[in-house]
């Protein structure tokens, strides 16, 4: 811009100085002539109107470098946000990739788990197969479902609904054996089926006595179910025992035998 104003001057002072330089090139002994009023009027006004043009070039041009500092400036800001958004997004990507090692990591981790339960709920369910004949007709009868269900399994069927099965098993088998239940059953007794009571020690044994109180017996658990022997001689002591049990009579101190040699 200053060469612009500087270029602008020089040609106003060879507009206002031009004629006169002329004559005296043309003569130089003449006279100057005289300089025209209305000549210089006109020169100045074009010397004004450059003035006013630079100054509003100059105004203009100002107005401009403001403008672009601001833009300049801006322009900083936004390369600054773009680098820190570049970073962040940098900073997040790496969280991502460690999160999906960890994730891999816990998937195989899982896989590995759930292989090993699975050969231990396998196992369980061949040894659970196993102990089911042994278990006591009431607790068969109570868990028909979930044995059969293992007799039954198949590779779709969920490995938690599996071992929910196995859970609910070895839970009553395990209340069972704790407790001392009192059954009715039939039995072949010289050629007849005759019903009986029967008096559950657990899983380990049991006694039945008929209702007249004249055969009896005692079983227990063997690989291929349950088998019996009369005890007939026990018949009254059975008897008072599942009375006292089934509350129909006072607690009394019943001494029966216990063992697979009882009988």
């Amino acid at each position: 811009m200053p060469q612009i104003q500087n270029f602008c001057i020089f040609a106003a002072i060879l507009a206002l100085t031009g004629p006169v330089s002329t004559g005296f090139a043309q003569d130089p002994a003449a006279k100057p002539e005289s300089t025209d009023p209305k000549l210089v009027q006109e020169k100045l006004r074009q010397w004004v109107d450059v003035k006013k043009t630079i100054s509003a070039e100059k105004a203009d041009w100002e107005a401009k470098k403001t403008t672009l500092a601001d833009l300049n400036e801006l322009r900083k800001q936004e390369i600054g946000n773009i680098d820190e958004l570049i970073e962040a997004a940098g900073s997040r990507l790496a969280d991502a990739e460690k999160r999906r090692v960890e994730l891999l990591t816990e998937e195989e981790e899982l896989r590995a788990w759930r292989a090993d339960f699975q050969k231990t709920v396998d196992a369980l369910e061949t040894r659970i197969v196993q102990l089911a004949r042994r278990f006591p007709p009431p607790l068969t009868e109570k868990l028909d479902d979930a044995l059969a269900r293992l007799h039954t399994t198949e590779e779709e069927t969920p490995l938690q609904n599996r071992f929910r099965d196995l859970v609910a098993i070895l839970a009553e088998a395990g209340n069972f054996q704790n407790t001392i239940t009192v059954d009715t059953d039939l039995r072949e007794i010289d050629g007849k089926q005759i019903e009986v009571d029967v008096l559950y020690l657990g899983l380990t044994q049991a006694f039945f006595v008929d209702r007249a109180g004249k055969n009896a017996g005692i079983g227990h658990p063997g690989d291929d179910g349950w088998t019996w022997q009369p005890v007939n001689r026990l018949a009254g002591e059975i008897r008072q025992a599942i009375a006292v049990q089934r509350k129909e009579s006072p607690p009394a101190f019943v001494e029966l035998p216990i063992g697979k040699e009882a009988g």
